[in-house]
């Protein structure tokens, strides 16, 4: 069964920083993320954002369309398909993807303004309706 994980913060704007340290450990233990965006236009500006953050690490990933994705570890995206990452999912959109239930582990994001907080009890109601384990970590 798939293991659903939110972490909860109230500092605005950690979202992108805190997807990269998930991702970044996750890559360490050597599993393969997919980083799943609400569009393109996110996505793209995610991936260069994972370019710079931290200035002193590196994060081997790439946008889901190139042609490496499916040979690269971290893999940041949009849309319907995840391509061939099935362990490590990392949900930046509002919305529980319909490819959820395919992954290992679900790390779901609630982190600032109050319609962000929102959508994200709405998802963990959506995993909790559905049987799902679900973890919170405070941060």
């Amino acid at each position: 069964m798939t293991e659903v994980l939110f972490y909860i913060s109230n500092t605005p704007g950690i979202r992108a920083r805190l997807a990269w340290r998930i991702a970044e450990k996750a890559w360490r233990q050597q599993r393969r993320v997919y980083v799943h965006t609400a569009s393109e236009q996110d996505a793209q500006a995610l991936e260069a954002l994972f370019w710079q953050q931290p200035a002193t690490a590196f994060l081997p990933h790439v946008l889901a369309n190139d042609t490496i994705a499916a040979g690269t570890p971290v893999v940041v995206g949009f849309g319907d398909d995840p391509g061939e990452h099935h362990d490590v999912l990392i949900n930046l959109s509002t919305t529980v993807p319909d490819f959820y239930s395919r992954f290992t582990r679900v790390a779901e994001m609630i982190c600032g303004d109050p319609e962000q907080r929102n959508s994200g009890r709405q998802r963990w109601k959506f995993y909790r309706d559905r049987g799902y384990p679900v973890q919170d970590h405070h941060l």
